[in-house]
């Protein structure tokens, strides 16, 4: 027999084909074994999942009238932390919730923690809108050190308290530390009452001065528009409110100087009973409480939102809550930050 040599390959068990033929069918094999590889790639699927990741971004910049610059004051992830102690920390809040809600100690509880070391969190309904209340003495705090980064004889400046403001409102959690009628005092002064003893006169007072349009427009440009919202019922939420502090401590919308001073007057909060009151005495918190209660209703609301300065591993917490009775809303928010800080204090030691 024998064997053709022009244009022709041997095919033992069939014969003959031509290397014209043989062309398609390479081809057709590379062109299939690439479209596997790219589909199956470990390369490719991570490329695509860092890609997913980075869409779940967002980001909070100042924006304003300026032409070339618009500084990140945040930047925020929409998916909790999947870290295995993170993890545990929502189960044990979860069951610790469920059983409160069981035993009636409050009707609602939303709970947003998060590292402030690189960032991760989780939360327990932190979409849950509720009535801030004195929770807004901090935006309203935010934006006058923020004036008076530009004028620091603000801080300065006398005011004379001579007619009361807020005649309807009474708290229900009362701090006797208040400004009195017939005094004067500076700016500096009333932030302190503000803050420290959550005095609504105070705060009244630094509304008319820095006006209530100054102040919403800082909070929008802190990432908390509530222009458009209908502020006559729940409208803020743990996750949304936590941003003033992780603002603050990141000093990226105040400068260092003036962050440092409100946190260092938010560390002098008179308020006890919530996220401090399980927790080490000598543990610096730097927090803000707001509660609530409604005309017509029995219907009560209390929260507290703050960073807790555990050293090498500091975290914010914010809680807030409604129920029937402040004494048990107290008892779950400070139930709730032992539960926190206990995780974080076992995850750090390990």
């Amino acid at each position: 027999m024998k064997t053709k040599k022009n244009n022709q390959l041997y095919k033992p068990k069939g014969g003959f084909i031509s290397r014209i033929e043989i062309l398609p069918l390479l081809m057709g094999l590379a062109i299939g074994f690439l479209l596997g590889f790219l589909i199956t790639s470990p390369k490719k699927n991570k490329v695509n999942k860092q890609t997913e990741t980075e869409n779940t971004l967002t980001e909070i910049r100042s924006g304003g009238w300026y032409k070339f610059t618009n500084p990140l004051l945040d930047c925020d992830n929409f998916k909790p932390s999947v870290l295995k102690t993170h993890v545990e920390l929502v189960n044990a809040l979860n069951d610790y919730v469920k059983k409160a809600l069981l035993n009636e100690d409050a009707s609602q509880i939303s709970v947003y923690f998060r590292s402030l070391n690189n960032g991760p969190w989780v939360g327990i309904n932190e979409k849950e809108y509720y009535t801030p209340a004195s929770l807004l003495k901090l935006p309203i705090l935010i934006a006058t050190l923020k004036k008076a980064e530009n004028d620091p004889a603000l801080l300065k400046m006398r005011i004379n308290y001579n007619t009361p403001y807020d005649t309807i409102y009474k708290p229900n959690i009362k701090d006797t530390t208040c400004i009195k009628l017939g005094k004067a005092y500076t700016v500096d002064e009333l932030l302190k009452y503000m803050i420290v003893h959550s005095d609504n006169e105070a705060k009244e007072i630094m509304v008319h001065l820095i006006s209530n349009d100054f102040i919403m427009n800082v909070m929008e440009e802190l990432g908390v528009n509530l222009k458009n919202r209908n502020l006559s019922i729940d409208f803020i939420s743990v996750k949304e409110y936590s941003s003033f502090f992780r603002i603050l401590y990141n000093a990226s919308y105040l400068n260092r100087n003036m962050s440092e001073k409100a946190l260092e007057l938010l560390s002098q909060t008179n308020y006890n009973k919530g996220i401090t009151n399980k927790l080490p005495k000598d543990l610096v918190v730097s927090h803000k409480f707001g509660e609530r209660g409604f005309e017509n209703s029995q219907l009560k609301q209390l929260h507290d939102c703050g960073i807790i300065y555990l050293p090498d591993n500091p975290y914010l917490l914010c809680v807030m809550s409604r129920g029937f009775d402040f004494e048990k809303l107290s008892k779950v928010i400070s139930d709730v930050s032992l539960i926190v800080y206990n995780n974080v204090k076992n995850d750090y030691k390990q």
